[in-house]
């Protein structure tokens, strides 16, 4: 399960769109310092099979199909933050806003591993539901690792094509040049998203969850629910 959390200053009050004729182009380029987040995942084994299928639930509209039946839930909430410095110049009418400097972190906000309660550290099931959340921990790890040169990549390509605001109040200025840094990224956030997706999907299929089970015996204390997310 993934999650997205967007951290970015409020839009504050509407600005002008930038008026090539008032604001001149950027006569320097905007200094950034990205940063990317991959803190280590956080285990819990205290909660039950209902509490991890509510925790499920919580975060999506139903739960359906393998999830009516979790045993173990990884759930990666990814987070885009910016935050900038910036200058204004007075002209007629209003000011030209820059942005000079961006902070712009990257990565994973948590990353939670679920094992339900009813299984114990030591034991067989606990062991096979906790490797397979592992190995969407090793998934979602990767698809990081492999998408922070082309997300910093594209971050640089946006701020060299970011145009001042022309705006009768500095801060909105500096609000719609975030929110214009934000829109130009949703796409290669939301492909991050999707390709973590795929990628997981495999991991459960009825045929991988079938395997599993095979594994241990005794899972008669998850009331026969043989499947994790």
């Amino acid at each position: 399960m993934i999650g997205l959390a967007l951290a970015i200053l409020p839009a504050g009050q509407t600005a002008l769109a930038a008026q090539a004729s008032k604001c001149p182009p950027y006569s320097k380029p905007i200094t950034l310092d990205f940063k990317l987040l991959n803190p280590a995942p956080i285990y819990n084994n205290r909660l039950n099979i209902l509490g991890i299928r509510n925790l499920f639930r919580s975060h999506t509209e139903a739960v359906l199909g393998p999830h009516e039946s979790a045993l173990g839930i990884t759930y990666a909430e990814t987070v885009y933050s910016a935050e900038a410095n910036s200058r204004a110049e007075e002209v007629r009418g209003g000011y030209c806003v820059y942005l000079t400097e961006m902070d712009i972190s990257f990565g994973w906000k948590r990353m939670s591993v679920y094992v339900a309660s009813e299984f114990q550290p030591e034991t067989c099931e606990y062991n096979a539901v906790l490797d397979h959340e592992n190995q969407h921990v090793t998934i979602n790890n990767t698809a990081l690792k492999e998408y922070a040169p082309r997300f910093r990549a594209e971050v640089e390509r946006v701020l060299q094509a970011q145009q001042p605001v022309f705006t009768s109040n500095p801060q909105a200025g500096v609000d719609a040049g975030l929110a214009a840094v934000e829109r130009r990224m949703s796409a290669v956030l939301n492909e991050f998203q999707n390709t973590m997706a795929k990628r997981n999907a495999p991991l459960d299929s009825d045929s991988n969850y079938s395997e599993t089970g095979k594994l241990c015996t005794n899972w008669n204390g998850a009331k026969g629910a043989r499947r994790t997310e």
